[in-house]
């Protein structure tokens, strides 16, 4: 079923949850790289992956950019981005709010475990020519020298990391952070009811997969996020996140219904 979705990209109808579902397979791979270069080795199956139903429509090039608009701007606006700042996402994706973030800062790095997404990425950013895109097979930063950026942000990327490998991600954001520097890390809210009808979803696909989806969502409380950005090196500032118990007090329109469940740490790394 999967090969013939598959040859059949341009023709597939994602709204319709037997076809959604039927994408992801155990198939895809038991490595990070393995699972997310196969999820996107189409451009609407990419564009899926990191957006799913923009506005509730099959992925397009047009509605995924202004899918990532608001977002982006959400982000550059709480970690103060200026012309001066170099700016790392860890998780690029096709780059949905790259070129959105890249209109604000010096230099922008983007940086995917998926050799296919970052394929995507630069065909849809060529025309910006401060971005710079890197597929790294590592869950590290590694090949970024200590304190090489500004700021730093994880958008729908720690969801679907394991928590060791999660938590090494926010250490070696802070390695790679200039002191005074800033990061976003989003989370999705366990005690939600709606996060965690998103953890009860993983554990029914499993049980009927057979197996453990690579890139399945995982879910933190408030305090767990809390003591991961913390036990990192980070200081929180409270009054740019959002980490209540249950509901997030937004002072904007949320962009999407997502946001409910939500918990975003914004951090500085001591000067």
């Amino acid at each position: 079923m999967l090969g013939r979705i598959l040859r059949k990209e341009e023709q597939l109808d994602l709204k319709d949850p037997k076809v959604a579902e039927e994408i992801f397979r155990l198939e895809l791979g038991s490595t990070y790289r393995k699972y997310w270069d196969r999820l996107a080795r189409t451009k609407q199956l990419a564009y899926f992956a990191v957006a799913g139903l923009p506005f509730g429509e099959n992925p397009t090039d047009a509605n995924l950019e202004e899918h990532g608009k608001q977002t982006a701007g959400i982000i550059a606006r709480k970690l103060g981005i200026g012309k001066e700042d170099e700016v790392l996402e860890v998780g690029v994706g096709v780059g949905r709010l790259a070129g959105h973030i890249a209109q604000s800062c010096k230099g922008f790095t983007g940086i995917d475990i998926s050799k296919q997404m970052i394929k995507f990425a630069g065909k849809r950013l060529s025309g910006l020519k401060n971005i710079r895109l890197i597929a790294h097979p590592k869950s590290d930063l590694s090949l970024f020298p200590d304190q090489t950026f500004d700021k730093v942000y994880f958008q729908i990327v720690l969801i679907h990391l394991d928590r060791e490998d999660a938590f090494h991600y926010l250490r070696e954001s802070f390695r790679v952070l200039r002191p005074g520097g800033k990061a976003w890390f989003q989370f999705y809210n366990l005690l939600h009811p709606d996060g965690f009808k998103e953890f009860k979803y993983a554990v029914d696909l499993s049980q009927k997969l057979g197996g453990k989806l690579r890139g399945r969502v995982q879910l933190y409380t408030a305090d767990e996020a809390r003591k991961f950005v913390e036990e990192a090196g980070f200081k929180i500032l409270e009054d740019r996140s959002y980490l209540e118990k249950l509901d997030q007090k937004y002072e904007f329109t949320p962009p999407d219904t997502h946001w409910f469940y939500y918990l975003i740490a914004v951090a500085e790394k001591p000067k």
